[in-house]
Protein backbone atom coordinates (compact mmCIF):
# COMPACT_ATOMS: atom_id res chain seq x y z
CA UNK A 1 0.00 0.00 0.00
CA UNK A 2 1.22 3.52 -0.42
CA UNK A 3 1.83 6.01 2.03
CA UNK A 4 -0.41 8.62 2.77
CA UNK A 5 -0.02 11.69 0.50
CA UNK A 6 -0.22 15.45 1.78
CA UNK A 7 1.94 18.22 0.69
CA UNK A 8 2.16 19.08 4.64
CA UNK A 9 4.48 15.80 5.74
CA UNK A 10 7.08 17.98 7.85
CA UNK A 11 10.00 15.30 7.23
CA UNK A 12 9.60 14.11 3.80
CA UNK A 13 12.49 15.14 2.41
CA UNK A 14 14.45 13.68 5.53
CA UNK A 15 16.41 10.70 4.46
CA UNK A 16 19.87 12.51 4.49
CA UNK A 17 19.68 13.79 7.91
CA UNK A 18 21.54 12.36 10.90
CA UNK A 19 20.12 11.45 14.07
CA UNK A 20 22.77 12.23 16.79
CA UNK A 21 22.95 9.15 18.71
CA UNK A 22 26.53 8.49 19.59
CA UNK A 23 25.98 8.04 23.05
CA UNK A 24 28.73 6.71 25.56
CA UNK A 25 27.02 4.35 28.01
CA UNK A 26 27.58 6.69 30.60
CA UNK A 27 25.09 9.14 28.90
CA UNK A 28 22.09 6.66 28.86
CA UNK A 29 19.37 7.78 30.80
CA UNK A 30 18.97 5.20 33.43
CA UNK A 31 15.31 4.87 32.39
CA UNK A 32 15.89 3.85 28.95
CA UNK A 33 18.76 1.23 30.20
CA UNK A 34 15.86 0.01 32.27
CA UNK A 35 13.45 -0.67 30.10
CA UNK A 36 12.61 -4.49 29.29
CA UNK A 37 10.68 -4.23 25.84
CA UNK A 38 12.64 -2.09 23.50
CA UNK A 39 15.21 -3.07 21.35
CA UNK A 40 17.11 -1.30 18.36
CA UNK A 41 16.90 -2.09 14.89
CA UNK A 42 20.33 -1.61 13.35
CA UNK A 43 21.86 -1.71 9.90
CA UNK A 44 25.15 -3.92 9.66
CA UNK A 45 27.24 -3.68 6.77
CA UNK A 46 31.13 -4.37 6.37
CA UNK A 47 31.72 -1.52 8.01
CA UNK A 48 29.72 -2.57 10.97
CA UNK A 49 26.40 -1.77 13.16
CA UNK A 50 24.56 2.11 12.19
CA UNK A 51 21.39 2.52 14.34
CA UNK A 52 18.21 3.31 12.66
CA UNK A 53 15.72 3.23 15.15
CA UNK A 54 13.54 1.44 18.05
CA UNK A 55 11.83 -1.81 18.21
CA UNK A 56 8.85 -2.97 20.56
CA UNK A 57 9.27 -6.49 21.46
CA UNK A 58 5.94 -8.25 21.32
CA UNK A 59 7.05 -12.24 21.14
CA UNK A 60 10.45 -14.06 21.21
CA UNK A 61 10.96 -13.98 17.93
CA UNK A 62 8.79 -10.58 16.42
CA UNK A 63 9.06 -6.99 17.09
CA UNK A 64 7.36 -3.55 15.58
CA UNK A 65 8.61 -0.39 14.48
CA UNK A 66 7.31 2.24 11.93
CA UNK A 67 7.21 1.51 8.19
CA UNK A 68 9.61 4.58 7.51
CA UNK A 69 12.13 3.10 9.91
CA UNK A 70 12.56 -0.35 8.34
CA UNK A 71 12.94 0.28 4.72
CA UNK A 72 16.59 -0.28 3.71
CA UNK A 73 16.83 1.60 0.76
CA UNK A 74 18.44 4.13 2.76
CA UNK A 75 20.93 2.62 5.20
CA UNK A 76 21.87 0.45 2.00
CA UNK A 77 23.39 3.44 -0.03
CA UNK A 78 24.78 5.26 3.24
CA UNK A 79 26.73 2.45 4.61
CA UNK A 80 26.58 0.11 1.97
CA UNK A 81 25.05 -3.51 1.44
CA UNK A 82 24.41 -5.93 4.48
CA UNK A 83 21.11 -6.26 6.68
CA UNK A 84 18.86 -5.29 9.71
CA UNK A 85 20.30 -6.80 12.98
CA UNK A 86 18.36 -6.51 16.09
CA UNK A 87 20.26 -5.48 19.40
CA UNK A 88 18.87 -6.25 22.78
CA UNK A 89 22.23 -5.02 24.75
CA UNK A 90 20.48 -2.42 27.84
CA UNK A 91 23.50 0.24 26.75
CA UNK A 92 24.21 -1.16 23.32
CA UNK A 93 20.46 -0.82 22.13
CA UNK A 94 20.96 2.77 22.14
CA UNK A 95 23.73 3.46 20.80
CA UNK A 96 24.61 4.57 17.02
CA UNK A 97 27.48 2.46 16.65
CA UNK A 98 27.63 -0.20 19.28
CA UNK A 99 30.65 -2.34 20.01
CA UNK A 100 31.22 -6.27 17.87
CA UNK A 101 30.26 -8.24 21.31
CA UNK A 102 26.44 -6.56 21.41
CA UNK A 103 23.68 -9.19 21.46
CA UNK A 104 22.41 -9.28 17.90
CA UNK A 105 19.67 -10.74 15.88
CA UNK A 106 19.57 -11.64 12.28
CA UNK A 107 16.42 -10.16 10.77
CA UNK A 108 14.70 -12.78 8.83
CA UNK A 109 11.63 -10.92 7.16
CA UNK A 110 10.27 -7.40 7.53
CA UNK A 111 6.35 -6.63 6.48
CA UNK A 112 6.19 -2.97 5.62
CA UNK A 113 2.09 -0.85 5.52
CA UNK A 114 3.42 1.95 4.11
CA UNK A 115 -0.37 3.37 4.62
CA UNK A 116 -0.11 3.03 8.00
CA UNK A 117 3.61 3.90 8.52
CA UNK A 118 3.79 0.23 10.81
CA UNK A 119 6.63 -2.45 9.78
CA UNK A 120 6.41 -6.23 11.65
CA UNK A 121 9.96 -7.49 12.26
CA UNK A 122 10.84 -11.09 12.36
CA UNK A 123 14.26 -12.53 13.81
CA UNK A 124 15.89 -15.48 13.43
CA UNK A 125 15.74 -17.77 16.50
CA UNK A 126 14.22 -16.84 19.42
CA UNK A 127 14.73 -13.93 22.06
CA UNK A 128 14.86 -15.58 26.01
CA UNK A 129 12.65 -13.53 28.48
CA UNK A 130 13.53 -12.61 31.81
CA UNK A 131 16.44 -10.15 33.07
CA UNK A 132 17.07 -7.28 30.71
CA UNK A 133 14.38 -8.48 28.28
CA UNK A 134 10.25 -9.14 28.17
CA UNK A 135 7.76 -8.51 25.48
CA UNK A 136 4.57 -6.12 25.49
CA UNK A 137 0.82 -6.54 25.19
CA UNK A 138 -0.73 -4.54 22.83
CA UNK A 139 -3.48 -2.54 23.59
CA UNK A 140 -6.81 -3.38 22.66
CA UNK A 141 -9.34 -0.26 23.62
CA UNK A 142 -10.20 2.23 21.46
CA UNK A 143 -7.76 6.03 22.39
CA UNK A 144 -9.72 9.03 23.03
CA UNK A 145 -9.82 12.04 22.24
CA UNK A 146 -7.27 14.01 24.72
CA UNK A 147 -6.18 10.95 26.39
CA UNK A 148 -2.85 10.97 27.92
CA UNK A 149 -0.21 8.48 27.06
CA UNK A 150 3.34 8.05 26.93
CA UNK A 151 6.82 7.26 24.68
CA UNK A 152 10.36 6.83 24.76
CA UNK A 153 12.48 9.20 23.09
CA UNK A 154 15.06 6.83 22.07
CA UNK A 155 16.68 9.13 19.60
CA UNK A 156 18.39 11.41 22.64
CA UNK A 157 19.07 8.80 24.98
CA UNK A 158 20.76 11.24 27.29
CA UNK A 159 17.62 13.52 27.46
CA UNK A 160 14.38 13.49 28.02
CA UNK A 161 13.78 10.20 27.24
CA UNK A 162 10.44 9.62 28.74
CA UNK A 163 7.58 11.89 27.32
CA UNK A 164 3.58 12.29 27.96
CA UNK A 165 1.45 12.60 24.38
CA UNK A 166 -2.03 14.08 23.96
CA UNK A 167 -4.33 12.33 21.86
CA UNK A 168 -5.20 15.21 19.92
CA UNK A 169 -8.99 16.40 18.54
CA UNK A 170 -9.98 14.90 15.43
CA UNK A 171 -11.14 18.17 14.08
CA UNK A 172 -7.99 19.64 14.64
CA UNK A 173 -6.35 16.44 13.40
CA UNK A 174 -7.99 16.67 10.59
CA UNK A 175 -6.39 19.55 9.59
CA UNK A 176 -2.72 18.41 9.19
CA UNK A 177 -3.63 15.33 7.67
CA UNK A 178 -7.26 14.66 5.97
CA UNK A 179 -8.97 11.33 6.28
CA UNK A 180 -5.94 10.31 8.67
CA UNK A 181 -8.17 7.93 10.42
CA UNK A 182 -8.92 5.83 6.90
CA UNK A 183 -5.05 5.11 7.78
CA UNK A 184 -5.70 3.79 11.14
CA UNK A 185 -3.48 6.44 12.31
CA UNK A 186 -3.89 8.02 16.29
CA UNK A 187 -3.03 11.69 16.03
CA UNK A 188 -1.23 13.36 19.30
CA UNK A 189 -0.64 17.01 19.61
CA UNK A 190 2.87 19.03 19.66
CA UNK A 191 4.62 18.44 22.84
CA UNK A 192 7.42 21.24 24.78
CA UNK A 193 10.48 21.27 22.74
CA UNK A 194 9.88 18.49 20.18
CA UNK A 195 12.45 18.46 17.48
CA UNK A 196 10.84 17.35 14.16
CA UNK A 197 14.29 17.29 12.05
CA UNK A 198 15.60 15.39 15.08
CA UNK A 199 13.23 13.23 15.72
CA UNK A 200 11.66 12.56 12.34
CA UNK A 201 11.62 8.58 11.81
CA UNK A 202 9.64 7.64 14.54
CA UNK A 203 9.51 3.75 15.53
CA UNK A 204 9.43 4.41 19.61
CA UNK A 205 6.67 2.66 21.77
CA UNK A 206 3.82 4.66 22.30
CA UNK A 207 2.21 3.09 25.84
CA UNK A 208 -1.06 3.70 28.06
CA UNK A 209 -1.27 2.37 31.54
CA UNK A 210 -4.21 -0.63 31.38
CA UNK A 211 -7.27 -0.97 34.39
CA UNK A 212 -7.23 -4.60 33.32
CA UNK A 213 -7.15 -6.77 36.80
CA UNK A 214 -4.56 -9.04 37.09
CA UNK A 215 -3.11 -7.70 34.00
CA UNK A 216 -0.75 -5.84 32.26
CA UNK A 217 0.22 -2.61 33.60
CA UNK A 218 1.93 -0.58 30.60
CA UNK A 219 0.41 -1.84 27.56
CA UNK A 220 1.36 -0.92 23.56
CA UNK A 221 -1.19 1.65 21.86
CA UNK A 222 1.11 2.51 18.71
CA UNK A 223 4.46 3.13 17.21
CA UNK A 224 5.48 6.78 16.73
CA UNK A 225 5.23 7.86 13.18
CA UNK A 226 5.68 10.93 11.12
CA UNK A 227 4.79 15.06 11.85
CA UNK A 228 2.90 16.81 9.39
CA UNK A 229 3.57 20.55 9.59
CA UNK A 230 1.44 23.43 7.88
CA UNK A 231 4.31 25.68 7.61
CA UNK A 232 5.91 25.25 3.84
CA UNK A 233 9.67 25.94 5.51
CA UNK A 234 9.11 22.70 7.40
CA UNK A 235 7.87 20.49 4.67
CA UNK A 236 11.51 20.39 3.40
CA UNK A 237 13.29 20.37 6.95
CA UNK A 238 14.59 23.87 6.54
CA UNK A 239 12.88 24.76 9.62
CA UNK A 240 11.43 23.00 12.74
CA UNK A 241 7.77 23.37 13.54
CA UNK A 242 7.03 23.26 17.02
CA UNK A 243 3.50 23.06 16.50
CA UNK A 244 3.26 20.38 14.13
CA UNK A 245 1.41 17.26 14.76
CA UNK A 246 1.99 13.82 14.93
CA UNK A 247 0.25 10.76 13.37
CA UNK A 248 1.44 7.44 14.86
CA UNK A 249 0.42 3.51 13.88
CA UNK A 250 -2.45 1.99 16.14
CA UNK A 251 -1.06 -1.44 17.21
CA UNK A 252 -3.85 -3.12 17.59
CA UNK A 253 -4.81 -2.65 13.80
CA UNK A 254 -1.90 -5.00 13.13
CA UNK A 255 -2.77 -7.96 15.75
CA UNK A 256 -3.50 -10.28 13.25
CA UNK A 257 -0.33 -10.01 11.24
CA UNK A 258 1.39 -10.12 13.90
CA UNK A 259 -0.07 -13.51 15.17
CA UNK A 260 0.07 -14.48 11.84
CA UNK A 261 3.95 -13.72 11.40
CA UNK A 262 4.73 -15.12 14.90
CA UNK A 263 2.39 -18.45 14.55
CA UNK A 264 0.89 -17.36 18.07
CA UNK A 265 -3.27 -16.89 18.98
CA UNK A 266 -3.72 -13.29 18.45
CA UNK A 267 -5.60 -13.11 21.88
CA UNK A 268 -2.46 -14.17 23.50
CA UNK A 269 -0.93 -10.67 22.08
CA UNK A 270 -3.79 -8.64 23.47
CA UNK A 271 -4.30 -6.69 26.58
CA UNK A 272 -8.35 -5.70 26.55
CA UNK A 273 -8.30 -3.43 29.83
CA UNK A 274 -9.49 0.20 29.82
CA UNK A 275 -6.74 2.57 29.46
CA UNK A 276 -6.36 4.64 32.85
Amino acid sequence: MNEPSSSVAANNNLQSTTISTNSSSSSISSRLRSVRFIAGLFWASPSGLQRRCAATIITSNTLVTSAVCAKSDYPSSKYGQGGWRIVTGAEERYMQTPPSTAQTYVVSNVQIDECSNFAIIQIQGSMSFGGQLMPMFISSHPVSNGATLYTFKTSDPAGDSFLSLTQGMATDCEQFLPGYSDHNFMCTQPVLGQAVTEDYLGGDPIIGFSEQPDGPLAVLVGVTGLYYSTQADAQSAAANDATAYRFNALAASHVQDIATLAAVNPQSLVSTGDLG
